[in-house]
């Protein structure tokens, strides 16, 4: 999965190719518009304010695929949002120069790319005493996983192999080590039983809990708290592939020209960031945290454009958005009182 999402020259995520929005492969919630990147904005503004307006304030995205959700949230920092807009820098972290050069691309157009700075890790990311807010939409979804089956008795890895020139599933025994992982979640031992692990979970998690030193993360995705992602009800695992928005039945096929994705086990991101001294301040659905930032719009401005109306319905409907996405809040450094307005109930 690694290898068909990632590989520098030909994976997925590397080419450099259109993957989202009509023309692509899927869509996303940045997909109809910028009122996500308002919203979040709004998110921003108040962790600038709740910090006693610091004299710098870092916006960090990764995975910014092709900078729209970057330019919006920014475009809106600057026009809503002055005392936030005089003190922040926007940072992505981006390790795929294809993508890098479509994302300067899209913010040289806004007019953005002198307020941005690029870097291809979190090694890279300048460590300092200076407050983030950094924000993913659809990113942990296409951390690699390890798929895990329970067959005859007892855990099993299936692995990819290759047979007559041609990528085949094969099953191995689990390492201890992921033996040790499975029974951390308590999954049912049913035969048949598939559930996903994700190894690169942990080490992305220390590595932005290293460089921030407070403020907030928003992990924007689909997924589950940890009893609901390997419940009977998903006993056949969450790894999907998709091409022109279709699902393709067998994931090994194409290598590089499918998505492969997976749901987030939220509950896990919970936990390592809490083990580094980061508060959870709550998993909410997309439609319940979006309408709780957009309340005091929806309250005074009676004249919001229809297409703002189109854009932020399609993101809240349950039907799109609104309830297949989660929310995670998380937050360092923050008054003990304080509650995001995102998770914030009305």
């Amino acid at each position: 999965m690694e290898k068909a999402l990632y590989h520098p020259t030909s994976g997925f995520y590397a080419t450099g190719r259109t993957r989202t929005g009509q023309g692509g492969d899927f869509l996303t919630p940045v997909s109809p518009g910028p009122v996500l990147g308002e919203l979040l904005a709004r998110q921003a503004d108040e962790i600038h304010e709740t910090l006693g307006r610091p004299p710098i304030f870092n916006l960090i995205e990764q995975g910014a695929d092709t900078g729209w959700l970057a330019r919006d949230l920014f475009l809106s920092v600057q026009k809503n949002h002055p005392r936030l807009a005089s003190t922040a820098r926007l940072h992505l972290v981006e390790p795929h120069p294809a993508l890098q050069q479509i994302q300067h691309r899209t913010l040289d157009a806004a007019g953005l790319t002198k307020s941005v700075q690029w870097h291809a890790s979190w090694k890279e990311f300048p460590g300092s005493s200076t407050p983030c807010f950094f924000y993913s939409c659809e990113l942990v979804d296409s951390f690699p996983v390890k798929i895990l089956q329970f067959r005859d008795g007892a855990w099993r890895q299936k692995a990819v192999g290759e047979k007559d020139a041609r990528l085949v599933w094969h099953v191995q025994e689990a390492d201890p080590d992921t033996r040790t992982e499975i029974q951390r979640w308590k999954p049912p031992e049913v035969e048949g039983n598939t559930m996903e692990l994700r190894p690169g979970v942990e080490p992305w998690v220390q590595s932005w809990a290293k460089k921030i030193p407070c403020g907030m993360v928003v992990t924007l995705d689909y997924g589950f708290p940890a009893a609901q992602l390997f419940s009977p009800a998903r006993s056949g695992g969450t790894l999907v592939a998709i091409r022109n928005h279709q699902r393709v039945q067998d994931p090994l096929l194409n290598p590089g020209e499918l998505d492969l994705t997976a749901h987030v086990n939220f509950t896990e991101l919970e936990d390592l960031a809490a083990a580094r001294g980061w508060k959870n301040y709550g998993l909410t659905d997309l439609a319940r945290g979006l309408t709780t930032l957009a309340a005091p719009l929806l309250k005074e401005d009676s004249n919001l454009p229809e297409a703002w109306i189109r854009n932020f319905r399609h993101l809240t409907h349950p039907s799109f958005f609104g309830q297949s996405h989660q929310i995670l809040v998380q937050g360092k450094g923050l008054p003990g009182t304080f509650c995001p307005s995102m998770v914030m109930k009305i």
